[in-house]
């Protein structure tokens, strides 16, 4: 049988190592037999991280969760972002919901663009949000994938990749580990048999604070608050 279990990863403020912990206990909460390990940095450490099953350091990039999925130590793995909470025992049947996909995520749809800081662009629209990502780690080609997300964006980040025709792909895009999934998913010949799946009433799997009501039919599972989250950073000094 898969091992399986969540990741969860807090790097760069100590907000994030915070909103990691509140994340944890609301997986426990909700999912009783939940195996969770914390990719964080070491300077945080303040005796809450046993909450988490396992904790392992990571470095002070932007973008380390990209790493923290890549280094994942379970066969199945569910990643949420660290500014979310889970609020529904159905948590605990996300395992079950592969449905033959290789990766599982949520939507960017048109009906959600008032939400989105960027959405569309002259070569295409982000389509795909890395907030949440269930991934089977048993496939070699889900394992390469996840790697080279992490390197892509970490090319894309310093400057040192971007793709060539600047007017289907303005600059401001490279903000956003989207694009560079984007690009994998979408332009890399590699991975063109990737079996790459939505969640089924996939706003309840990933709903952010700033979505107007009916975007999902059954409760939401997972509160997402990264619209909130400079104003929670100023006013917690953190």
């Amino acid at each position: 049988m898969p091992t399986k279990g969540y990741v969860v990863i807090a790097s760069t403020k100590v907000f994030f190592y915070l909103s990691a912990i509140n994340l944890i206990e609301s997986i426990k909460e909700f999912d009783k037999n939940a195996q969770v390990t914390l990719y964080t940095e070491e300077r945080f450490l303040d005796g809450q991280e046993w909450v988490a099953d396992q904790v392992e350091f990571i470095d002070n990039h932007t973008r380390a969760k990209l790493k923290g999925m890549a280094l994942t130590p379970y066969d199945h793995t569910f990643y949420i972002d660290a500014d979310c909470e889970v609020v529904h025992n159905d948590i605990s049947t996300v395992f079950d919901l592969f449905d033959d996909n290789d990766i599982v995520f949520t939507a960017l749809p048109d009906d959600r663009a008032y939400c989105f800081a960027q959405h569309y662009f002259p070569g295409g629209k982000l389509h795909l949000c890395g907030a949440v990502c269930l991934y089977d780690m048993t496939k070699p080609i889900v394992r390469e994938f996840m790697n080279d997300w992490y390197d892509l964006t970490v090319e894309q980040y310093a400057g040192r990749w971007w793709p060539e025709d600047i007017n289907l792909y303005p600059k401001n895009l490279s903000r956003w580990d989207q694009f560079s999934l984007w690009w994998l998913v979408n332009k890399t010949p590699k991975y063109k048999n990737l079996k790459i799946g939505i969640f089924d009433d996939d706003s309840r799997w990933n709903y952010y604070s700033s979505y107007r009501a009916g975007h999902n039919t059954l409760p939401v599972v997972i509160q997402h608050y990264s619209a909130l989250k400079s104003g929670v950073q100023e006013s917690l000094g953190v």
